[in-house]
Order: C-alpha cells, then sequence, then structure tokens
C-alpha cells in the first residue's frame, strides 16, 4: 500500500482529471501542468463543475449515515482518515474517500463496505454511462484496488431523466445505477502504461499534436485556441459551410483551407453554393419572394423570446431533469405599422415561475395576430406547457397555431458573408442591423449568459442589490432579442 508523502517525492502526482487530461490529449496535460495560465475561460466547464458538485450533494443525502472525507487542501490527511475510516468496524458509506497508489491520488464520490469487499459509487450528472465516464471509474478502481481495498461492485449513479419531483427534498428514484465492473476491466488494463507514458509527456518537450476530433471530446479543450489560434486561419474558413464534415475534411486535405478558393462547380449542395457564391461575391443575398408571405399577414402582430433553464435535480414541484422550463419572456407588439408596445415577464424569486409564465403570456398574445419567432424553440416549449397546464392547453395550442418561425424563411432567401455559415439571430442580427448591440450588456450577452445569471439571481446568498441589476441585464437582453426579430420583419418585407 502506497502512502501519499512517499508520490510527492517520486516526481508528477496525478489527480484523476489530470490523467482524464491526458487521455483525451498528451498535449492537453502538459500544458495543464506547465502552463495552465495558457486555459481560456470556459464557462461551460464551470457550470458542468457547479452541477457535478449539485447532483453530487444530493446523491450523497441517500446515504445519510455517511461521514465525509474533507481536507481537500491537504491531500495526506485525507489520505490517512479514509484509510482510519476503513480500519474501523463500522460500514458507514464514505464521502469523497482519497486513495493513493503509483504516484496517482483519487477521490471517490460514494465507497462503502459490503460482505466480500468494497463497493464503489461514482455519481455523474448525465443522463447515461459515457465512454469517458467509463475511464474515469477504471481509474478510481485501479488506484483503489492497488491501494489493497478489492472491489465488488463499481456502479454508476446517473440521472434518470424520467423521474418526476414531487417536492420536500424527496430524490428517491433520481438515479439510475449501473454495474461497469466488467466494462471497465479493458480500460483498467491500459492505466499502467499511460501513466509510464504520460510522466514522459510531462517530463519533455511540450508535444507536437494538431488539433482535431479529440479537441471536443469528451469536453472542449481550454488549450484550443492556443493550438489553433485564429491569427491563422482566413477571414472565411471552409469549416465555417454548415454540415459540411465530409466536403470540409476533401477540402483541407487539398490545401483549401477559403472559401473563396474553392473551385466553382466543386460544391453540391444548393447551401454550400450559396455561401461559397456570396462570399465569393462579397456582397449579401436576398430573394425578393422572402417578404411575400410576410406582407400578406395581418395586424396586431407580436414578436416573442423565451429565455428557459435546465435544472440536473429538479427544484420545483412537477418537473423532470433537465427539462427545459421558461422563466422570462420579452414580446413586441405592434399593433399598426409602425406602433410598438413592449411587454415582459421575468421571475427571479427562486419559486417555479411556470403559472405565471404561461398566464401573463396568454394575457399579453390576446386572440389573434401573427406571433414572430425565430426557432422552433418557443413551439416545444409552448407544447411542454400545454401538457402541463391542461386546464390552459386549448389556450395555449391556438397560440402554437399563430406563430410564424422566421428562421426558415431566413435560411432560404438571405445570406451575407459575414454570417460565415450561420444563420443564428447573433449572426444574421449585425448584417440587418448593426445599431443592435448585444455587446452594450455586460454580462448578459447570450442564452448561456442569461442562464448563469438567472442562476446567480435566485440563488439565496445573492443580495439584493445584485439582484435588480442582474435581472435588468436579462429584461434588456431579452428585450432585444424581440426587437432584434422586430427589425428581421421589416428587413425581408422591405427588401
Amino acid at each position: 500500500m502506497s502512502d501519499s508523502t512517499e508520490i510527492k517525492k517520486t516526481g508528477h502526482l496525478f489527480s484523476k482529471s489530470r490523467l482524464l487530461s491526458g487521455i483525451q490529449c498528451p498535449k492537453r496535460l502538459f500544458l495543464e501542468v506547465h502552463f495552465p495560465k495558457l486555459a481560456e475561460q470556459n464557462d461551460a466547464a464551470d457550470t458542468r463543475i457547479k452541477t457535478g458538485h449539485q447532483v453530487a450533494k444530493v446523491a450523497r443525502t441517500l446515504y445519510p449515515d455517511g461521514v465525509m472525507v474533507e481536507y481537500q487542501d491537504d491531500l495526506s490527511r485525507a489520505v490517512k482518515k479514509t484509510r482510519s475510516l476503513l480500519a474501523q468496524e463500522a460500514r458507514e458509506p464514505i464521502f469523497e474517500g482519497a486513495f493513493t497508489s503509483s504516484d496517482v491520488l483519487v477521490r471517490s464520490d460514494i465507497f462503502l463496505k459490503v460482505r466480500n469487499g468494497y463497493k464503489l459509487i461514482e455519481v455523474k450528472s448525465s443522463t447515461k454511462v459515457e465512454d469517458y465516464h467509463l475511464w474515469d471509474c477504471a481509474i478510481q478502481s485501479w488506484v483503489i484496488e492497488d491501494a489493497g481495498y478489492p472491489l465488488e461492485n463499481v456502479i454508476i449513479a446517473h440521472i434518470d431523466n424520467s423521474f418526476v419531483y414531487q417536492g420536500n427534498d424527496d430524490y428517491d428514484g433520481l438515479f439510475h445505477q449501473e454495474d461497469v465492473m466488467d466494462s471497465i476491466q479493458g480500460y483498467m488494463a491500459e492505466i499502467p502504461d499511460r501513466i509510464v507514458k504520460l510522466k514522459k509527456v510531462l517530463d519533455s518537450d511540450e508535444p507536437e499534436i494538431g488539433t482535431g476530433a479529440h479537441c471536443k471530446n469528451p469536453f472542449e479543450c481550454p488549450f484550443r485556441e492556443y493550438c489553433s489560434p485564429s491569427a491563422n486561419l482566413p477571414e472565411f474558413p471552409v469549416s465555417c459551410l454548415p454540415r459540411g464534415g465530409k466536403i470540409v475534411k476533401e477540402l483541407l486535405e487539398e490545401g483549401i483551407i477559403d472559401i473563396r478558393d474553392i473551385p466553382e462547380g466543386r460544391l453540391k449542395s444548393d447551401v454550400h453554393k450559396r455561401i461559397r457564391r456570396v462570399t465569393v461575391r462579397n456582397s449579401p443575398e436576398l430573394n425578393k419572394d422572402a417578404g411575400q408571405s410576410l406582407r400578406r399577414l395581418g395586424y396586431p402582430r407580436y414578436y416573442l423570446d423565451f429565455e428557459t433553464i435546465q435544472f440536473a435535480v429538479p427544484i420545483w414541484k412537477g418537473t423532470r431533469p433537465y427539462q427545459q422550463l421558461p422563466f422570462q419572456w420579452s414580446c413586441h407588439i405592434e399593433p399598426k405599422p409602425g406602433e410598438l408596445r413592449h411587454k415582459e415577464f421575468l421571475d427571479t424569486t427562486g419559486q417555479s415561475p411556470l403559472t405565471d409564465f404561461i398566464g401573463e403570456l396568454l394575457g399579453c398574445l390576446s386572440q389573434n395576430g401573427p406571433i414572430f419567432v425565430y426557432s422552433h424553440f418557443e413551439r416545444t416549449i409552448l407544447g411542454q406547457l400545454a401538457e402541463m397546464y391542461t386546464n390552459q392547453a386549448q389556450k395555449i395550442q391556438k397560440v402554437i397555431d399563430r406563430l410564424v418561425d422566421l428562421l426558415p424563411l431566413a435560411r432560404e432567401h438571405y445570406y451575407h458573408p459575414k454570417m460565415k455559415g450561420s444563420w443564428s439571430i447573433k449572426a444574421v442580427l449585425p448584417t440587418i442591423a448593426p445599431d443592435l448591440d448585444y455587446a452594450s450588456i455586460e454580462e448578459v450577452q447570450d442564452g448561456t449568459d442569461a442562464q448563469m445569471a438567472y442562476m446567480e439571481a435566485i440563488d439565496p446568498e445573492t443580495d439584493e442589490i445584485r439582484k435588480r441589476e442582474l435581472a435588468r441585464q436579462m429584461l434588456e437582453y431579452c428585450k432585444l432579442d424581440t426587437l432584434a426579430i422586430v427589425r428581421l420583419v421589416k428587413f425581408f418585407q422591405e427588401g
């Protein structure tokens, strides 16, 4: 059995996360250890880590007699505390147990004594077992068994998204448990060799590894920008071709990196041909037919946008894990051409906003008139609300029937070189209404920012001044989204 004090003398001490980084890409591990300041800020990674901590915390409540091993900043003490707990006769579950062997240290979510050995439970916030989860469990299992604790079961406890929360902090049934003991054996066999190779990586010069699919799998690497600086890319790289996997790969292999250098006739997709044509010409293309169907629509007109949140661990009764739950809407109303009003909804109390959300929305939209949106998203959310509020389902369905989705219209009839292969509202808007600038909103400039702001706003520890500022920015952001739809309709009609 190894001792943590010995490990510190042998050179590089690997944590599980560093081994996983090295498995994804040895260069990533090298940069994490030697040049960590090169890493880019990754909000998605931060959110994923916070979600993981929250899910693990809930999982621990299902084992009320468990014992937590603290010492997050003192790994030697954590290892000794774990060893002491396991030496006792008691069989209480151990949370965050620390184990070390062969220069690797791991901490387990839940570790239990069982009849013929031990059980390791790794808690995951995903809704199914992924390949990298098997690597995760394999590393832990290899270290734990090498440290002298034979495992009888290795369990991945992941979110069951069919679970419906009934309130009162009752999360029994939130997790589905899957035994992966047999599945990880092949992974475990590779680990000693992986450790040897990764130690050599850390003791050598920076590896020469090009960018590729591994940069995003299983998660986006924080050093991706360093490995492929945008300065080396042309203004219109062929990677901008949407759904262009095969053709983009072929073009790159042929040495063609700029859309403008693609020979005429080389592309088969009509969309790709249009992108190339417009980019080479360097002028936008708008089909004059785009506005015909819009000009026939009457008034009043409504321009609608939703913001939603997903909770891995549901906090509102009657909701499921990762269900898209709306908390905010913005609606510009045009009673007659050129006359605009605005209404909005945002609830930052932390209580379920759903009843008020749909009630106030139905009141805002009245009984007739087209409702413009930019994507299928609002239709989907309204459909879910109709299932939840059956007494309002007929009214909600009438709203759904009035929706006019502008995204297919834009895709079919409009393209500007600056859109670079994207028809998202954020890509289209600067080409038709550059005066509408999301950058003017300090912290909330896209949907992900809005979700993060909302999570902070409903946190009980957020003070009222900060909460009001977050609410102001969320309202400004969502209002800008619907004003963008107003401008887009006008642009198509006048084109």
